[in-house]
């Protein structure tokens, strides 16, 4: 899907996901063969948990962090729950 498409499946600006995509936060999209942005039902998960986090107050730096738990098989809920009660 486009990045319009993402952008309303997920909740986020096409605007932020550019910037997201700038700053690291997500992986760069893959692109068709025409240059356009392609968007997987994934990446509009990840884009939704990020919407959350964001919604719940989480900085950039702090979503970065959950986000390397989320997707760390090997992590310990404990890990989570301690970021969560910190912030």
């Amino acid at each position: 899907m486009n990045i319009g498409d993402a952008a309303r499946a997920s909740g986020v600006s096409a605007k932020m996901i550019r910037y997201y995509e700038q700053t690291d936060l997500i992986p760069p999209a893959d692109r068709t063969a025409s240059g356009y942005r392609d968007y997987s039902d994934k990446d509009v998960h990840v884009l939704r948990f990020i919407r959350r986090s964001r919604d719940l107050g989480f900085s950039v730096a702090e979503i970065t962090e959950l986000l390397a738990l989320w997707q760390d098989r090997s992590r310990q809920s404990a890990d989570v729950k301690t970021l969560a009660r910190a912030h």
